[in-house]
């Protein structure tokens, strides 16, 4: 039993199929599979019953889970440990950002690289939360939801507010008044969508249409007149014809923080990286929020 086979017990675990696991560790599902079946051929038992709904955890991979997570995080903490400690400007920096087109951070990042020439990034965008303690990213770019606080071991400040609307096309809006056009709704497909102070979608008495992964994705296709959706209104406000739906505010969602693993903070380039991106937060963009501080909060 090594490592690497655990490591596979934990992805399998935590993502329940082979292609998802491979995803998380970058391997192929090949890689997966063998190292799953060295290890159940090791431990002489079988960890997970395979069914047409993904892999299952059996008893036996219970019991050996929290063994594997414990040397997991044995390990991270001694790589955090050996990269705090790191006090030059230069090396690799894993930063992970909001996937949605903000040009002012993808601006400031450049710059950064521009004034550390001896530091290397990459770069990852998503929309999913990212795991810092299990060093998925060293610093990350993520919204909050303004009820929650980032974890007692993340270090983060907030860059600005952000708020959501729902959004739809001007012109099938008209068309929805007169009669020649159904409004229909846009959900997210997959996780659920956190709507903050936002009405759920089954009040706003709209049928649901399409479902769309991604924020970008779903406002190109409201956008596109596909119908009404629930938007970052930083995001809408870079289209002209699209409106808040009629009768239906913005609300205040939350905060864009910036976030790192406390046990990075000794890592110069970390602090670099962490002070530049931190100067955004003076100059945030009044776009990211549309609401205000009072009572009534409207775009």
């Amino acid at each position: 039993m090594n490592w690497d086979d655990l490591k596979v017990l934990l992805a399998l675990a935590r993502a329940g199929s082979t292609r998802k696991a491979a995803a998380l560790l970058s391997v192929s599902n090949t890689t997966v599979m063998r190292r799953l079946e060295a290890l159940e051929a090791a431990i002489g038992g079988q960890l997970f019953d395979r069914t047409p709904d993904g892999f299952r955890q059996t008893q036996l991979a219970d019991q050996l889970l929290p063994v594997a997570s414990q040397v997991e995080e044995m390990l991270l903490e001694a790589e955090r440990q050996v990269t705090g400690k790191d006090s030059e400007l230069k090396g690799l920096i894993k930063l992970s950002l909001p996937a949605v087109p903000v040009t002012h951070l993808s601006e400031s990042v450049a710059d950064f690289g521009v004034r550390f020439p001896k530091i290397e990034l990459d770069i990852t965008v998503s929309d999913h939360p990212v795991d810092l303690a299990r060093r998925e990213a060293d610093i990350a770019v993520r919204g909050i939801p303004k009820h929650k606080r980032p974890p007692k071991d993340i270090v983060g400040i907030k860059l600005g507010r952000i708020s959501m609307g729902y959004y739809v096309h001007r012109e099938l809006l008209q068309k929805a008044h007169r009669g020649l056009s159904e409004l229909t709704l846009i959900k997210a497909s997959g996780r659920a969508l956190s709507l903050g102070d936002l009405p759920n979608a089954e009040s706003l008495g709209l049928r649901a249409r399409h479902l769309i992964d991604g924020i970008t994705p779903r406002t190109v296709a409201v956008a596109n007149k596909l119908g009404v959706a629930a938007l970052p209104c930083f995001l809408a406000r870079q289209y002209p014809d699209l409106v808040l739906l009629p009768g239906v505010p913005s609300a205040h969602w939350g905060y864009t923080w910036l976030l790192h693993h406390k046990d990075l903070r000794k890592t110069a380039r970390i602090r670099a990286l962490f002070k530049h991106l931190s100067l955004m937060e003076a100059q945030w963009p009044s776009a990211w929020d549309t609401t205000s501080d009072n009572a009534v909060e409207a775009a």
